[in-house]
């Protein structure tokens, strides 16, 4: 589903973050290189796993800029895995699920 091989590092604005089982996906607008907003998902780890790695509920909001650093998907879609979020004040939460992205 995704590549190792294919690293990313996207900054965008939050406009969703779903806490589902078994994993959950946050969703960012990012700029492209033209100036358009594209909608990225990236999957996470599940909600118990982001707890113990120090997500606070409501600490995503829409609305936040995070940097989400993961890899992308294999079929070149706007999807990936998530790996870290960063904030902007530097914070960094491990977001990635504890299986192989490959």
């Amino acid at each position: 589903e995704y590549d190792i091989n294919k690293p990313c590092k996207l900054t965008g604005v939050v406009t969703k973050f779903d806490l589902t089982n078994p994993h959950s996906w946050i969703y960012i607008d990012v700029k492209d290189e033209k100036g358009n907003v594209v909608n990225w998902g990236f999957e996470t780890a599940g909600p118990n796993s982001l707890y113990r790695r120090g997500y606070k509920k409501g600490m995503i909001a829409p609305g936040t800029t995070v940097t989400i650093q993961g890899y992308l998907a294999k079929d070149g879609s706007h999807t990936g895995n998530a790996h870290n979020v960063i904030f902007e004040d530097g914070k960094v939460i491990p977001l990635g699920s504890e299986t192989n992205p490959g």
